[in-house]
């Protein structure tokens, strides 16, 4: 199962940066190169069909938001990863 650690590792070095990234496209980017199991793809939650590794992508941003990574409060679900850290 891919970790947190792992999930922004990739996104750190795989997101374009300088440009608003919209949570779907980051989705694509972890999906392609995070070498998922298939525990990832298990359902989060027995009420959701959205898969463990989705969940933690969001958490991973959710935790690094305005620190580390850009989040637009009028743009739900774009993220932006500045030029340099």
């Amino acid at each position: 199962m891919i970790h947190s650690k792992d999930i922004w590792d990739i996104i750190q070095t795989k997101m374009p940066r300088g440009r608003w990234v919209s949570l779907q496209e980051i989705y694509r980017i972890v999906k392609q190169f995070g070498n998922l199991d298939p525990e990832d793809f298990k359902p989060a939650f027995r009420t959701s069909n959205a898969p463990k590794w989705q969940r933690n992508v969001r958490n991973v941003l959710q935790h690094r938001k305005n620190e580390e990574i850009k989040w637009d409060r009028d743009r739900k679900g774009m993220y932006l990863l500045p030029q340099t850290l």
